[in-house]
Parts: structure tokens; sequence; C-alpha cells
């Protein structure tokens, strides 16, 4: 996010991992990591779904990892991590960073590896994030929480904050303020709990929607 918004990033506070994380100019303002024992049990566990094509990513305050790079994979990284990190085994991060999330990377992950995750979610957030990929997070972790720290920071009130999403890991977003958007190509349930729905994410509808409600919001 900090490349995408390079030229104003000083200016900026960035919620990231589905609200685990949070930097304003390149310090760690607040995250809440798992155990490094909870990961590796996660990670063990994932591993049993190789064969399938399941792939591993995990998401640290100081960069990301992987063991495998296969293609569709690697590309699907390439697109959110800045810093990627190939190491040998998983156990290499144990000392050296805090992990934030466990991305598991699936072509079929809502039929194969969210069902397969959820023995994990009595104690921790398992997302269906996107057609290909399934989060596990601190069970206090989640979008809506980081949202409204960040607006208990700024001073700003409910009817001052818009927020906009396409998939589930974006659902506890939908409560915090009066403008809630989900894009018109987002998770019917995502839909029906948003108070706007915003133009596709392939015709700038966040940016169109902004743009649309700075005369309301000033």
């Amino acid at each position: 996010m900090e490349k995408l918004f390079e030229p104003v990033k000083d200016k900026m506070l960035f919620i990231a991992e589905n609200g685990g994380v949070c930097f304003e100019k390149g310090e760690c303002v607040y995250s809440l990591p798992m155990p490094d024992e909870v990961v590796l049990e996660i990670v063990r566990c994932a591993e049993e779904l190789y064969s399938e094509g399941v792939r591993i990513l995990l998401s640290g305050e100081k960069s990301a990892y992987v063991t495998h790079s296969d293609s569709e994979f690697a590309e699907s990284c390439n697109i959110y991590c800045a810093r990627l990190e190939t190491v040998s085994s998983f156990d290499e991060f144990l000392g050296r960073d805090r992990i934030i999330k466990i991305a598991l990377f699936d072509m079929n992950a809502e039929g194969l590896t969210y069902p397969a995750m959820k023995r994990f979610s009595e104690d921790y957030n398992v997302i269906l994030s996107n057609t290909h990929w399934v989060d596990i997070v601190h069970k206090d972790v989640n979008k809506g929480c980081a949202v409204r720290k960040l607006m208990d920071r700024l001073g700003a009130g409910f009817d001052e904050a818009m927020v906009f999403g396409d998939y589930l890991n974006d659902l506890e977003m939908m409560g915090c303020c009066k403008y809630s958007y989900a894009m018109e190509n987002a998770h019917p349930i995502l839909k029906k709990n948003a108070a706007y729905t915003a133009p596709s994410n392939d015709d700038n509808g966040v940016v169109k929607s902004i743009i649309s409600r700075i005369p309301e919001i000033g």
C-alpha cells in the first residue's frame, strides 16, 4: 500500500492484514500477532493439502514468507506483497518476525481449504477473503475493529468516515460508519450488510464514490 501511495504515504495511516497491523510513517502503531506455536500448528495442517494445490503465505510485521513459488501462487503473492521472502522452512521465521496472518491460496478455497481450516475457528478468525484465499488471524483481528481504532485515533464520528469492501473479510467494516459501501462485484452477503453499493472495482468505484460524497462530508 505504501508503494501505491508513495507521494502521500507520510500523510496516511495504513491498516493491513485484515486489521491485524497498522503503520504510520513507517512505524508500527499496533499489531496483533499470532503465537508461533499456533502458526506452526496451522501450517502443518495446511501442508497436508499441498497435494491438492494449497499453498501457504505467512504475513509478518517485517515481511511475507513462502516456501513454494508456483506460477499462479507467485503471481497472486506479488499482487499483495512488496516484501516477499522465500524460505526453506516456515520454522525459519521463529524469533525473526511476528506473524500477523496466515493466508492459504487455493483455486477452490471455498470448497476445500475453508472447510478444512474451520477447525481453528473457535480460537482464531478463519475468513474466506477471496475466491482463491483463506485468511487466518488472531480472534480479535478484523477490519471493523481496526477502522474503529483509527476513527477513535482521528476523532472521526460515525458520519465522518467511508469504508469499501468486496469480500467477506470486509464484513465487520460495514457497521463502522454511515457510509459503508459494497462494490458492485462484491460477495452477496457483503452487499446485504452495506448501506450503499459502489461501482465495480474495474470501474474505479471507490474513487467515484468518494468524489460523490465530498460535498456532503466536507
